[in-house]
Order: C-alpha cells, then sequence, then structure tokens
C-alpha cells in the first residue's frame, strides 16, 4: 500500500541494519498502518534535536552518543 506524500524536501534513499527485534517491532507497526518511512524519519529526528540540545547545554567532551541521549531523556 503507498502511502501519501506528506514531505516537501526532497529523500535520499539510505540503507540501516537494524537488529531483529527492532525489524520485527518496525513492520508490524507498518501493519497498523503507520510508515515506517515517516516513524524512522521522526525518530532520528528527534533523537539529532536531542543531541543538539544537549551538546549545547554540556561542555564539548560531551560527544558520545550514549552520554547525550541519557542526558536528553533525563
Amino acid at each position: 500500500m503507498a502511502y501519501p506524500r506528506t514531505y516537501v524536501e526532497a529523500r535520499v534513499a539510505t540503507a540501516v541494519r537494524l537488529p531483529v527485534s527492532v525489524h520485527r517491532r518496525l513492520h508490524m507497526a507498518a501493519d497498523r498502518g503507520v510508515s515506517a518511512d515517516l516513524l524512522i524519519t521522526r525518530a532520528v529526528t528527534e533523537l539529532l534535536d536531542r543531541l543538539t540540545l544537549a551538546e549545547a547545554a554540556s561542555s564539548p567532551k560531551a560527544g558520545s552518543l550514549g552520554r547525550v541521549v541519557t542526558e536528553a531523556a533525563a
């Protein structure tokens, strides 16, 4: 089933390796009508936004993604 286009910016195809459990959950969401592309785009955008906010609030040494995600979630 094709989903209607809801974006204005051009898209770029990219490949990622997901754990089997995450891949399964992603496809279960897609079966319920949630676009996998939309879900991934929003998740990555949110993480990058948190990363930017956390880096701005901390020292330059806080470059570890795991640390930034933990700080942003707090």
